[in-house]
Formats: C-alpha cells, structure tokens, sequence
C-alpha cells in the first residue's frame, strides 16, 4: 500500500481533499510514525511530541459504557483527556483519529447488540462530529470477550460498527491483534466490508495480518510497540507506522 493511499484510507475527507499526513523525518525507513494515547498518558506536551516526528495520532474516546471494564474498571467510560488531546494535537499540526475500547458484554444476541449500542452511543456522543483533517474513528477490539462465542462477538462488532457510521458518516477502522481476533472466528467479514485494518502485533519484524491477509488488503496502521518513549510523554507509550511500501 502506499503512504497516499493508506493516508486517504484514514483521513476524513472535505470537499474533495484529505488531511495530509507530512512524512516523519527519518523514522525508521521512511515510515510515518505515530501514537496512541488515552487517560493512561494523562497530561500530554503535544508541542514536544510533534517536535519529536509524530505525525498522527488516535485518542481514546471512551472505553466500555462506564461500569462494565473488566480491566481497570475504575478507569471506565468517557476519557477526561480526549478534548483536550484533540484540541492540542491539532494545534501542533498533528491529526487525530478518536478511538473506542470495547468492553463487550452481554449473555443473549439481544443483550449483546443492546451492549453494543450502548458503548457506540457513549463514543459518538464524546466524538461529537467528525472534522476535515480527522482521522477515520476506530474500534479497538481485544480480550477479554467475555466469555461470548465468535457469533456474538461479531454480532457486537457489527452493531457497534454500524452504529457509529451511521452517527458520524464514516466507516470506522478496526483495532485488533491476532490472537484477539481469533474469538471472531478470523472472519473476513469486516475486511470484506471495507473496515480498514490497525493491528497490534508487537517486537516483530513485520505483522501477523489475521482474517486471511486482512482479506488481501493488509493492513493500513500497524501498533510495533507498547513501551515506546516519546518526549512530552511521561512513561512508556504505544507506537504506530502508517501502510506504507
């Protein structure tokens, strides 16, 4: 895939022209570095990550519905840092691309696609809109499932998928890693679809693309790292590459 192809995948679009997505000096190969944040980085010094070669960003937006996280529960539902991580990367030229953490729940496919509504409303009212030069939204989708089998997993994922286009007019990307998309069953469906693909696969050379190669798309965002340094960041943080090559 190409960087311009990749960056149109990703961008939303405004009268016929995409965000640009400038090149990052010297990353890696010519790949075109980015993060993903959330409460976890708490405050952010977003002039230094852009000085740093940053180019793009997804912000957490939300995570589960508010009382249901099986991970850190405490740190549920709407993220209190996503405004002003928008706002501020922004400000420094970096585009941002909201993202939801799944929490999926529920026991009967109808409770299931009930969990899924709730959570996509809570995104989409945190989100708002989306805005010339955003990123396309995204939902990350890993374990635990709550012990659900792969049909209502993908039931979920639809349900919340469809919801989200429908408030906010762009088909959303899909953040997942190999084993977690396993419990889908590896379904091609959502490749198929047209769900752009942001895979996590960490300290290897080149990314394990599940669903049969994405269904021959590939992927367009690849997570290489969870312990990655950025200044302006306090601790570790994960690091993204844009399709590239």
């Amino acid at each position: 895939m190409s960087f311009s192809s990749a960056r149109r995948l990703l961008a939303v679009a405004a009268s016929g022209a995409a965000c640009a997505i400038a090149p990052a000096p010297a990353a890696g190969g010519g790949a075109v570095l980015g993060i993903d944040v959330s409460r976890f980085q708490g405050d952010i010094a977003w002039q230094l990550v852009a000085d740093s070669g940053v180019r793009f960003a997804f912000a957490q937006a939300s995570r589960g519905s508010g009382d249901d996280c099986s991970v850190r529960p405490k740190r549920c539902g709407p993220d209190r840092y996503y405004a002003s991580n928008y706002v501020n990367a922004g400000h420094v030229g970096i585009p941002v691309g909201a993202y939801h953490r799944a929490f999926v729940g529920g026991e009967t496919r109808k409770q299931v696609k009930e969990d899924a509504r709730e959570e996509a409303d809570l995104f989409v009212s945190q989100v708002g809109e989306l805005r010339s030069g955003d990123l396309l939204p995204a939902l990350d989708l890993e374990a635990p499932f709550d012990g659900l089998g792969a049909g209502k997993v993908r039931a979920w994922a639809r349900t919340w998928l469809g919801r989200v286009r429908s408030a906010l007019g762009e088909r959303p990307i899909v953040y997942t890693s190999p084993t977690s998309w396993a419990a889908t069953g590896n379904t091609t469906e959502f490749a198929q679809a047209g769900h752009a693909l942001w895979i996590a696969n960490w300290g290897v050379s080149q990314p394990s693309v599940p669903a049969a190669n994405w269904a021959g798309r590939g992927w367009s965002v690849w997570q290489y790292s969870n312990s990655g340094k950025v200044n302006g960041i306090e601790g570790r943080v994960d690091l993204d590459r844009l399709g590239v090559g």
